[in-house]
């Protein structure tokens, strides 16, 4: 069973030396602590018609996995990031389609 989580984020208000800094962050932090039993599917920035400045999509056979993670990620992040909203969904099966 495959689980998806989109993950909207907003940011805090930051100078321009913190972008730098959060930007430097994520990109050490998405290599070198993200679990690998997660897969960031998309990374994307702006979410049109939201309140939102991007969101992740994020896919996994363990939906235990992003629920232990998760926490140790919005610790480490919430400097930067000033809210999150998930959305989570369970990938259906060609047999389940509704057609």
């Amino acid at each position: 069973m495959t689980y998806a989580f989109c993950v909207f984020y907003r940011f805090r208000l930051l100078s321009p030396e913190e972008s730098e800094k959060a930007r430097e962050f994520w990109k050490v932090f998405s290599k070198e602590d993200w679990p690998q039993e997660l897969k960031i599917i998309g990374d994307y920035s702006f979410a049109w018609g939201t309140e939102w400045n991007g969101f992740l999509l994020i896919e996994s056979e363990n939906a235990e996995m992003f629920f232990q993670f998760w926490p140790r990620f919005r610790e480490k992040t919430r400097w930067y990031i000033e809210n999150t909203r998930t959305v989570i969904g369970k990938k259906r099966s060609t047999d389940e389609l509704p057609i």
